[in-house]
Protein backbone atom coordinates (compact mmCIF):
# COMPACT_ATOMS: atom_id res chain seq x y z
CA UNK A 1 0.00 0.00 0.00
CA UNK A 2 1.38 3.14 -0.63
CA UNK A 3 1.25 6.02 2.11
CA UNK A 4 -0.01 9.62 1.24
CA UNK A 5 2.46 11.79 1.48
CA UNK A 6 0.28 13.83 4.04
CA UNK A 7 1.16 11.03 6.81
CA UNK A 8 4.94 11.18 5.89
CA UNK A 9 6.67 12.96 8.61
CA UNK A 10 8.34 16.14 7.62
CA UNK A 11 6.35 15.87 4.24
CA UNK A 12 5.06 19.03 3.11
CA UNK A 13 1.82 19.01 -0.21
CA UNK A 14 2.46 21.22 -2.54
CA UNK A 15 -0.53 23.90 -1.41
CA UNK A 16 1.34 24.08 2.31
CA UNK A 17 4.71 25.26 0.19
CA UNK A 18 2.41 28.02 -1.98
CA UNK A 19 0.88 29.06 1.39
CA UNK A 20 3.79 28.82 3.58
CA UNK A 21 7.03 30.25 1.10
CA UNK A 22 7.10 32.64 -1.14
CA UNK A 23 7.68 31.46 -4.38
CA UNK A 24 10.86 32.92 -6.34
CA UNK A 25 11.33 32.38 -9.72
CA UNK A 26 15.15 31.46 -9.98
CA UNK A 27 17.13 34.25 -11.74
CA UNK A 28 18.15 33.46 -15.18
CA UNK A 29 22.10 32.54 -15.64
CA UNK A 30 22.70 35.77 -17.28
CA UNK A 31 21.04 38.06 -14.71
CA UNK A 32 23.38 36.16 -12.44
CA UNK A 33 26.30 36.85 -14.19
CA UNK A 34 25.82 40.54 -14.61
CA UNK A 35 25.01 40.82 -11.14
CA UNK A 36 28.41 39.72 -10.15
CA UNK A 37 30.12 41.49 -13.01
CA UNK A 38 28.60 44.99 -11.54
CA UNK A 39 29.62 43.59 -7.49
CA UNK A 40 33.12 42.57 -8.93
CA UNK A 41 33.62 45.84 -10.74
CA UNK A 42 32.45 47.94 -8.06
CA UNK A 43 34.42 46.22 -5.12
CA UNK A 44 37.19 46.78 -7.25
CA UNK A 45 36.62 50.28 -7.80
CA UNK A 46 36.49 50.57 -3.78
CA UNK A 47 39.42 49.04 -3.37
CA UNK A 48 41.21 50.99 -5.71
CA UNK A 49 39.62 54.21 -4.16
CA UNK A 50 40.86 52.98 -0.54
CA UNK A 51 44.33 52.51 -1.50
CA UNK A 52 44.58 56.32 -3.17
CA UNK A 53 42.95 57.77 -0.35
CA UNK A 54 45.36 55.92 2.02
CA UNK A 55 48.16 56.96 -0.68
CA UNK A 56 47.20 60.41 -0.26
CA UNK A 57 46.23 60.75 3.47
CA UNK A 58 49.54 59.27 4.45
CA UNK A 59 51.49 61.62 2.28
CA UNK A 60 50.30 64.85 3.24
CA UNK A 61 52.63 67.32 4.54
CA UNK A 62 50.14 68.14 7.22
CA UNK A 63 49.04 66.26 10.10
CA UNK A 64 45.35 64.98 10.08
CA UNK A 65 42.32 63.38 12.56
CA UNK A 66 39.24 63.24 13.04
CA UNK A 67 37.29 62.54 15.87
CA UNK A 68 33.61 61.52 16.05
CA UNK A 69 30.70 62.87 18.55
CA UNK A 70 31.88 60.95 21.53
CA UNK A 71 35.36 62.36 21.02
CA UNK A 72 36.55 59.32 19.40
CA UNK A 73 39.45 58.79 17.07
CA UNK A 74 37.70 57.84 13.80
CA UNK A 75 41.25 58.04 11.40
CA UNK A 76 44.30 60.30 11.10
CA UNK A 77 47.73 59.74 9.25
CA UNK A 78 51.43 59.44 9.59
CA UNK A 79 51.97 62.69 10.09
CA UNK A 80 49.77 62.96 12.60
CA UNK A 81 51.49 60.33 14.95
CA UNK A 82 54.81 61.57 13.97
CA UNK A 83 53.96 65.43 15.04
CA UNK A 84 53.32 64.16 18.89
CA UNK A 85 55.06 60.85 18.54
CA UNK A 86 52.08 59.09 18.91
CA UNK A 87 52.33 55.15 19.83
CA UNK A 88 50.59 52.66 17.34
CA UNK A 89 47.74 52.07 20.21
CA UNK A 90 46.92 56.05 20.41
CA UNK A 91 46.52 56.01 16.52
CA UNK A 92 43.20 53.46 16.70
CA UNK A 93 40.05 54.18 15.70
CA UNK A 94 37.86 54.47 18.74
CA UNK A 95 40.55 55.98 21.06
CA UNK A 96 39.40 58.91 22.98
CA UNK A 97 40.60 62.22 22.04
CA UNK A 98 41.16 63.03 25.89
CA UNK A 99 44.29 59.98 26.25
CA UNK A 100 45.92 61.46 22.89
CA UNK A 101 45.84 64.81 24.10
CA UNK A 102 47.39 64.58 27.40
CA UNK A 103 49.90 62.54 25.51
CA UNK A 104 50.42 65.24 23.14
CA UNK A 105 50.96 68.07 25.89
CA UNK A 106 53.03 65.40 28.16
CA UNK A 107 54.73 66.21 24.99
CA UNK A 108 55.50 69.62 25.46
CA UNK A 109 58.17 71.39 27.41
CA UNK A 110 57.30 71.91 31.35
CA UNK A 111 57.23 69.96 33.98
CA UNK A 112 53.95 67.76 33.36
CA UNK A 113 53.16 67.06 37.12
CA UNK A 114 52.92 70.77 37.97
CA UNK A 115 50.49 71.49 35.05
CA UNK A 116 48.16 68.53 34.72
CA UNK A 117 45.06 70.71 36.11
CA UNK A 118 46.30 73.41 33.40
CA UNK A 119 45.89 70.30 31.19
CA UNK A 120 42.63 69.37 32.40
CA UNK A 121 41.18 72.93 31.77
CA UNK A 122 42.41 73.16 28.68
CA UNK A 123 41.00 70.24 27.30
CA UNK A 124 37.51 70.99 28.75
CA UNK A 125 37.46 74.22 27.50
CA UNK A 126 38.96 73.03 24.04
CA UNK A 127 36.13 70.58 23.90
CA UNK A 128 33.42 73.21 24.96
CA UNK A 129 34.68 75.78 21.65
CA UNK A 130 33.98 72.81 19.66
CA UNK A 131 30.63 71.66 21.02
CA UNK A 132 29.25 75.41 20.53
CA UNK A 133 30.30 74.96 16.96
CA UNK A 134 33.37 77.53 17.08
CA UNK A 135 36.95 76.92 15.36
CA UNK A 136 39.57 76.81 17.31
CA UNK A 137 43.24 76.72 16.69
CA UNK A 138 46.57 76.86 18.93
CA UNK A 139 49.94 76.24 19.02
CA UNK A 140 52.27 73.90 20.84
CA UNK A 141 55.69 73.67 21.82
CA UNK A 142 57.43 70.09 22.07
CA UNK A 143 60.23 69.15 23.21
CA UNK A 144 62.37 68.29 20.04
CA UNK A 145 61.94 72.04 19.09
CA UNK A 146 58.61 71.72 16.67
CA UNK A 147 56.25 74.03 17.44
CA UNK A 148 52.74 72.41 16.24
CA UNK A 149 50.07 75.18 14.97
CA UNK A 150 46.54 72.81 15.45
CA UNK A 151 43.33 74.06 13.76
CA UNK A 152 40.28 72.24 15.01
CA UNK A 153 37.07 72.79 12.76
CA UNK A 154 34.10 70.90 13.83
CA UNK A 155 31.62 68.90 11.62
CA UNK A 156 27.93 69.92 11.52
CA UNK A 157 26.86 66.21 12.34
CA UNK A 158 29.27 65.99 15.54
CA UNK A 159 33.01 65.51 16.24
CA UNK A 160 35.65 67.77 14.37
CA UNK A 161 38.60 67.62 12.01
CA UNK A 162 42.23 68.54 12.98
CA UNK A 163 44.89 69.72 10.99
CA UNK A 164 48.43 70.03 12.23
CA UNK A 165 51.75 71.99 10.33
CA UNK A 166 54.72 73.50 11.38
CA UNK A 167 53.92 76.57 12.83
CA UNK A 168 57.42 77.90 11.96
CA UNK A 169 57.42 77.40 8.69
CA UNK A 170 54.07 79.03 8.40
CA UNK A 171 55.40 81.78 9.98
CA UNK A 172 58.28 82.15 7.69
CA UNK A 173 55.48 81.90 4.57
CA UNK A 174 53.54 84.67 6.11
CA UNK A 175 57.19 86.49 6.96
CA UNK A 176 58.02 86.15 3.33
CA UNK A 177 54.92 87.94 2.32
CA UNK A 178 55.09 90.82 4.51
CA UNK A 179 59.25 91.14 4.03
CA UNK A 180 58.53 91.65 0.40
CA UNK A 181 56.23 94.76 1.32
CA UNK A 182 58.46 96.16 3.93
CA UNK A 183 62.15 95.09 2.97
CA UNK A 184 65.04 97.44 3.27
CA UNK A 185 65.55 99.43 -0.37
CA UNK A 186 69.35 99.81 0.24
CA UNK A 187 70.01 96.09 1.57
CA UNK A 188 67.25 94.11 0.31
CA UNK A 189 67.13 92.47 4.24
CA UNK A 190 64.36 93.14 6.28
CA UNK A 191 62.84 97.47 6.95
CA UNK A 192 62.47 98.61 10.79
CA UNK A 193 58.65 97.83 10.35
CA UNK A 194 58.80 94.40 9.68
CA UNK A 195 61.74 94.29 12.68
CA UNK A 196 58.93 95.85 15.12
CA UNK A 197 56.50 93.02 13.90
CA UNK A 198 58.91 90.38 14.25
CA UNK A 199 59.92 91.70 17.65
CA UNK A 200 56.21 91.82 18.82
CA UNK A 201 55.56 88.02 17.62
CA UNK A 202 59.07 86.72 18.94
CA UNK A 203 58.20 88.48 22.18
CA UNK A 204 54.52 86.45 21.86
CA UNK A 205 56.35 82.92 21.62
CA UNK A 206 57.72 83.74 25.04
CA UNK A 207 55.07 82.04 26.17
CA UNK A 208 55.78 79.15 24.95
CA UNK A 209 59.05 78.94 26.33
CA UNK A 210 60.55 79.99 23.37
CA UNK A 211 63.08 82.42 24.30
CA UNK A 212 65.74 84.60 22.00
CA UNK A 213 68.48 87.04 21.78
CA UNK A 214 68.81 90.68 20.22
CA UNK A 215 71.73 91.67 18.91
CA UNK A 216 71.90 95.45 17.98
CA UNK A 217 74.85 96.57 15.91
CA UNK A 218 76.53 100.05 15.01
CA UNK A 219 78.88 100.33 12.32
CA UNK A 220 81.82 102.22 13.81
CA UNK A 221 82.60 105.28 12.35
CA UNK A 222 80.67 104.65 9.11
CA UNK A 223 80.08 108.35 8.58
CA UNK A 224 84.25 108.74 7.91
CA UNK A 225 83.33 106.22 4.84
CA UNK A 226 80.91 107.98 3.52
CA UNK A 227 83.46 111.43 4.17
CA UNK A 228 86.00 109.91 2.47
CA UNK A 229 84.85 107.60 -0.11
CA UNK A 230 81.24 109.31 -1.13
CA UNK A 231 77.72 108.32 -0.66
CA UNK A 232 77.86 105.25 -3.26
CA UNK A 233 80.84 103.64 -1.67
CA UNK A 234 79.06 103.87 1.64
CA UNK A 235 76.10 102.07 0.23
CA UNK A 236 77.97 99.78 -1.13
CA UNK A 237 79.44 98.94 1.66
CA UNK A 238 76.30 98.75 3.84
CA UNK A 239 75.17 96.37 1.59
CA UNK A 240 77.82 94.34 1.91
CA UNK A 241 77.50 94.18 5.54
CA UNK A 242 73.96 92.88 5.40
CA UNK A 243 74.73 90.49 2.88
CA UNK A 244 77.41 88.87 5.37
CA UNK A 245 75.42 89.14 8.34
CA UNK A 246 72.55 87.20 6.62
CA UNK A 247 75.10 84.62 6.09
CA UNK A 248 76.60 83.73 8.98
CA UNK A 249 72.84 83.78 10.82
CA UNK A 250 70.30 80.48 10.68
CA UNK A 251 67.69 80.55 8.47
CA UNK A 252 65.00 81.46 11.21
CA UNK A 253 67.20 84.29 12.67
CA UNK A 254 66.10 87.80 11.27
CA UNK A 255 68.36 90.38 10.45
CA UNK A 256 67.07 93.69 9.80
CA UNK A 257 68.75 97.20 8.76
CA UNK A 258 67.11 100.23 11.21
CA UNK A 259 67.84 102.79 9.56
CA UNK A 260 71.66 104.64 8.69
CA UNK A 261 74.64 101.96 9.60
CA UNK A 262 73.03 99.96 12.65
CA UNK A 263 71.29 96.55 12.13
CA UNK A 264 69.75 94.03 14.34
CA UNK A 265 69.38 90.74 14.45
CA UNK A 266 66.66 88.42 16.35
CA UNK A 267 68.31 85.26 17.30
CA UNK A 268 65.52 82.39 17.76
CA UNK A 269 65.46 79.73 20.33
CA UNK A 270 68.95 81.08 22.48
CA UNK A 271 68.63 79.41 25.80
CA UNK A 272 71.94 81.00 27.33
CA UNK A 273 74.23 83.79 27.02
CA UNK A 274 77.16 81.53 25.74
CA UNK A 275 74.70 81.07 22.72
CA UNK A 276 74.17 85.07 22.02
CA UNK A 277 77.95 85.84 22.47
CA UNK A 278 79.21 82.37 20.12
CA UNK A 279 76.89 84.42 17.31
CA UNK A 280 78.08 87.98 18.51
CA UNK A 281 81.46 86.84 17.74
CA UNK A 282 80.55 85.27 14.29
CA UNK A 283 79.18 88.33 13.37
CA UNK A 284 82.19 90.86 14.61
CA UNK A 285 84.17 88.67 12.61
CA UNK A 286 82.57 88.70 9.29
CA UNK A 287 81.99 93.03 9.50
CA UNK A 288 85.84 93.22 10.21
CA UNK A 289 86.55 91.66 7.03
CA UNK A 290 88.01 94.10 4.08
CA UNK A 291 85.81 95.36 1.26
CA UNK A 292 87.06 95.94 -1.62
CA UNK A 293 84.32 98.50 -3.35
CA UNK A 294 85.35 100.12 -7.06
CA UNK A 295 89.59 99.63 -6.35
CA UNK A 296 89.27 100.93 -2.91
CA UNK A 297 89.87 98.65 0.18
CA UNK A 298 88.09 99.53 2.99
CA UNK A 299 88.11 97.76 6.61
CA UNK A 300 85.43 99.06 8.99
CA UNK A 301 84.62 97.73 13.14
CA UNK A 302 81.29 97.07 14.57
CA UNK A 303 79.95 97.50 18.34
CA UNK A 304 77.07 95.48 19.23
CA UNK A 305 75.11 95.25 22.71
CA UNK A 306 72.94 91.98 23.04
CA UNK A 307 69.87 91.37 25.04
CA UNK A 308 68.33 88.30 26.10
CA UNK A 309 64.65 87.47 26.53
CA UNK A 310 62.67 87.16 29.13
CA UNK A 311 65.82 87.94 31.18
CA UNK A 312 66.26 91.25 30.25
CA UNK A 313 62.88 91.93 29.20
CA UNK A 314 59.86 90.62 27.70
CA UNK A 315 58.54 93.92 26.27
CA UNK A 316 60.09 95.63 23.28
CA UNK A 317 60.61 99.27 24.85
CA UNK A 318 62.13 97.59 27.56
CA UNK A 319 64.60 94.77 25.69
CA UNK A 320 65.22 98.02 23.39
CA UNK A 321 66.28 100.50 25.82
CA UNK A 322 68.53 97.63 27.41
CA UNK A 323 70.15 96.88 24.27
CA UNK A 324 71.02 100.43 23.55
CA UNK A 325 72.33 100.64 26.95
CA UNK A 326 74.02 97.58 26.33
CA UNK A 327 75.95 98.78 22.79
CA UNK A 328 77.00 102.13 24.49
CA UNK A 329 78.68 100.40 26.80
CA UNK A 330 80.48 98.39 24.18
CA UNK A 331 81.40 102.04 22.31
CA UNK A 332 82.83 103.56 25.64
CA UNK A 333 84.82 100.53 26.03
CA UNK A 334 86.71 101.30 22.98
CA UNK A 335 84.20 100.30 20.20
CA UNK A 336 85.33 96.82 17.67
CA UNK A 337 83.39 94.97 20.92
CA UNK A 338 80.35 93.70 22.24
CA UNK A 339 78.52 93.98 25.54
CA UNK A 340 75.71 91.72 27.29
CA UNK A 341 73.19 93.87 29.27
CA UNK A 342 74.15 93.83 32.83
CA UNK A 343 71.58 95.14 34.98
CA UNK A 344 73.21 95.83 38.05
CA UNK A 345 76.12 97.79 36.00
CA UNK A 346 73.87 99.68 32.73
CA UNK A 347 70.76 100.14 34.89
CA UNK A 348 71.03 101.95 38.02
CA UNK A 349 68.45 103.93 39.75
CA UNK A 350 67.54 107.20 37.97
CA UNK A 351 70.27 106.63 35.18
CA UNK A 352 69.38 107.95 31.87
CA UNK A 353 70.73 107.74 28.64
CA UNK A 354 70.78 110.93 26.95
CA UNK A 355 73.54 110.57 24.20
CA UNK A 356 72.77 108.10 21.35
CA UNK A 357 76.04 106.47 20.13
CA UNK A 358 77.31 107.14 17.28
Amino acid sequence: MVTPASHIPGAKMANDTVQNEEVIPPPSSTEELDTATELTRAQNQLEKLNFLFNVALNNMERGLSVFDSDQRLILCNKRYAEIFDLPEELTRPGTPFTRIARHAMGQASGDASEVAAEQGAWIESHLNKLARGETDTYEQLLKSGWVAHVTSQPLSGGGWVDIQDNAVERRKGEQKIKWLAHADPLTAVAGSLYFGDELESALRQLKLGIAFALHWIDLDRFWEINDKFGRPIGDAVLRSVAERLVNVVRQNDLVARLGGDEFAIIQAGVKTQAEAEWLTVRLRRAISEPYHVLGHEISITASIGVVLAPEHGNRSLDLIKNVYLALYAAKAAGRDTHAVFDKARHYGPGEKQDTAPS
